[in-house]
C-alpha cells in the first residue's frame, strides 16, 4: 500500500521552479556540443531526470529525482500515477521496470538498429527525406511509448521529449522547435496516436524538425 503520508509531486509549485528552463537549456546545449552519451541517454534518462528536478521535489521525497516509480524508496514503490482522459496511461509500479527493460529491448533496440541501417543506404536508393520520414516515425513511436509507461512520479514529458532529442540526435538532426522545458501542444494527436491515428503526431513533430 502507498503510504498516506506520502506527498504528492508537482514541480510547477516548487518556489524555484524557475529554474528548471535553465538546466534544460544546459542538458541540450551539451547535448548539441557532443559532451552526452547519446547510447546511454536512450538506455537511461535517470541522470538527466535527476539533473532536471533535484531540488525541485518535495522535502522529504529528494528521491523523485532521478529514480522511477516502483524502485525501493517508501513514497515510489507504491506510487500509481492517474491521467485523467486516458487510463491507458501509467503502468503499476511493480511493472514499471519490465516495461522499461521491454520498451529497451524491444522498441529502441531495434527501431534504432533499422534506423540505422535505413541510414546505410544510399540516397540514390533512399533519399533522405525519406530516411527522415522513418526516423520520425520510430521517435514518435518511442515517445508514445515512453508516455504510457510513465516510469517517474513526474517529468515524465521531458524525460520524453529528451528521448526524441537524442534519437534524433543520434542520426545528425536537430529540432528547430522541439522544447525540452515546455510542453508543446500534442496531447490531442498523443492520444490519437494510441488510438491508430499515427500521421497528425509524426506530422507535428516532423515540422518541429523542419522548423
Amino acid at each position: 500500500m502507498h503510504p498516506a503520508d506520502c506527498p504528492s509531486w508537482e514541480y510547477k509549485h516548487h518556489p524555484d521552479y524557475g529554474s528548471l528552463a535553465g538546466r534544460c537549456i544546459g542538458i541540450v546545449a551539451s547535448l548539441r556540443r557532443g559532451e552526452l552519451e547519446i547510447d546511454r541517454g536512450l538506455r537511461d534518462t535517470r541522470p538527466f531526470h535527476d539533473t532536471m528536478f533535484t531540488g525541485l521535489t518535495p522535502d522529504r521525497c529528494p528521491y523523485f529525482a532521478g529514480h522511477y516509480r516502483g524502485e525501493s524508496f517508501r513514497c515510489l514503490e507504491h506510487y500509481y500515477v492517474n491521467i485523467p482522459g486516458d487510463p491507458r496511461v501509467g503502468t503499476p509500479p511493480n511493472f514499471v521496470a519490465f516495461d522499461l527493460a521491454n520498451f529497451g529491448d524491444h522498441i529502441l533496440r531495434a527501431g534504432l538498429s533499422a534506423a540505422a541501417a535505413a541510414f546505410t543506404v544510399p540516397d540514390s536508393r533512399l533519399p533522405p527525406e525519406d530516411k527522415l520520414i522513418h526516423l520520425v516515425s520510430f521517435a514518435c513511436r518511442v515517445l508514445v511509448e515512453f508516455l504510457r509507461i510513465h516510469p517517474y512520479a513526474n517529468g515524465n514529458g521531458h524525460a520524453g521529449r529528451l528521448i526524441v532529442w537524442f534519437t534524433l540526435a543520434k542520426f545528425g538532426y536537430w529540432p528547430k522547435k522541439w522544447p525540452l522545458n515546455t510542453s508543446p501542444p500534442y496531447h490531442q494527436l498523443i492520444f490519437d496516436y494510441r488510438n491508430g491515428t499515427h500521421d497528425p503526431l509524426e506530422r507535428f513533430v516532423l515540422d518541429c524538425i523542419t522548423g
